[in-house]
């Protein structure tokens, strides 16, 4: 046999054990959540109140509930399974650890996620509120330039920048609190959801120039350091269409001017970026701002494998896999810092996936 055809034939019982592993662990989640009874049921029963007749269902093809006793045997054996691959070890939570505020949740939430809502009128300060309602009614002759405003005057400014998706905003907000005319001296009056609202101002007016985003960040980071590594391990799977649509996609996440394919971005739906450490226990870490950082962010395939890590325990992913796409070795992508550094530093060269 040569050496190409025992490679191809290595691959093969690679994938077949993959699939057989990848099985197994949906079968369990499935039983977990009896989703097969309940599908099972939506789909050979009509309701008699909307005028359907019900449908007989022969003993035999009845999916009978798991026993209590039974789903706790499928959760041991889920935590069994984890342990076995080497995926990570259930969440143990530290005693006594402070409570994150509202604020600092919010904080987490839209550096991960982005601005995408406009604060309620009554969140903001009674002086952003007025300075802003006036600029609306008058044409004001703009007072001040974006240089006239130091944030750090501001007094909830030093949580948010700590975050790198508000402190690339400080101009845009200066920018917005020249453009009401809202005066320097009165910068310590300021509360948080006026400088989101300030944000969500200059995120409309200038969508070319939105707030981004870590998670965007990191696809793109990913896509960058791990592509390659990631297709050809999403090929061996047999699922090369996929991961090309799925980096096709991640190209397109920092270009609203183009629209990307509706076929393309529905394979968004097929991957999750995890949290190593889950954002809600941001407060167990050394500085809860670091939870939304690189290093702390993996992107795994949808189900079962980001399910897993959740139920029927929430599970630390080894914060070593930056890709969990498999439950073999063969088929995770190992974090490379260096790499990673060599990115932020704009010394990596960038592939193009993009097909389209």
């Amino acid at each position: 046999m040569s050496k190409k055809n025992q490679k191809n034939k290595k691959l093969n019982n690679l994938r077949r054990e993959e699939e057989a592993v990848t099985a197994l662990f949906t079968h369990k989640l499935h039983a977990l959540f009896q989703t097969r009874y309940r599908e099972f049921k939506r789909n050979n029963y009509k309701s008699k109140d909307k005028g359907g007749e019900r449908k007989f269902i022969p003993p035999e093809q009845k999916i009978k509930r798991t026993s209590d006793k039974s789903l706790q045997n499928i959760k041991n054996e889920l935590k069994l399974l984890i342990a076995f691959y080497g995926i990570g070890t259930p969440h143990l939570t530290p005693p006594k650890q402070p409570e994150l505020s509202r604020e600092q949740i919010s904080l987490i939430d839209i550096d991960f996620d982005g601005m995408y809502f406009t604060p309620e009128a009554e969140s903001l300060s009674a002086e952003y509120r007025a300075a802003k309602e006036n600029a609306a009614d008058y044409d004001l002759i703009p007072f001040y330039k974006s240089s006239d405003y130091d944030l750090n005057n501001v007094p909830f400014w030093a949580e948010m920048k700590k975050f790198n998706s508000f402190r690339y905003m400080y101009r845009p907000i200066c920018a917005q609190l020249a453009k009401i005319n809202y005066p320097p001296e009165r910068l310590n009056r300021l509360n948080y959801n006026d400088l989101l609202d300030a944000i969500n101002r200059h995120n409309r007016e200038h969508p070319e120039h939105r707030m981004s985003n870590q998670r965007t960040r990191f696809l793109k980071m990913f896509s960058a350091c791990y592509g390659e590594e990631y297709l050809e391990k999403m090929t061996i799977l047999g699922q090369e269409k996929t991961a090309r649509d799925f980096l096709t996609y991640i190209h397109y996440l920092d270009k609203p001017g183009r629209r990307c394919p509706q076929d393309v971005r529905d394979t968004a739906n097929l991957f999750n970026v995890h949290h190593v450490k889950n954002r809600k226990h941001a407060n167990e870490l050394d500085d809860y701002s670091k939870v939304n950082d690189f290093s702390n962010l993996s992107l795994c395939s949808a189900f079962p494998h980001h399910k897993v890590l959740h139920s029927p325990v929430e599970i630390d992913l080894n914060p070593n896999i930056v890709f969990f796409g498999g439950f073999m070795n063969e088929f995770q992508i190992t974090r490379n810092p260096e790499k990673e550094r060599l990115y932020q530093q704009g010394m990596l060269k960038k592939p193009n996936f993009n097909q389209r």
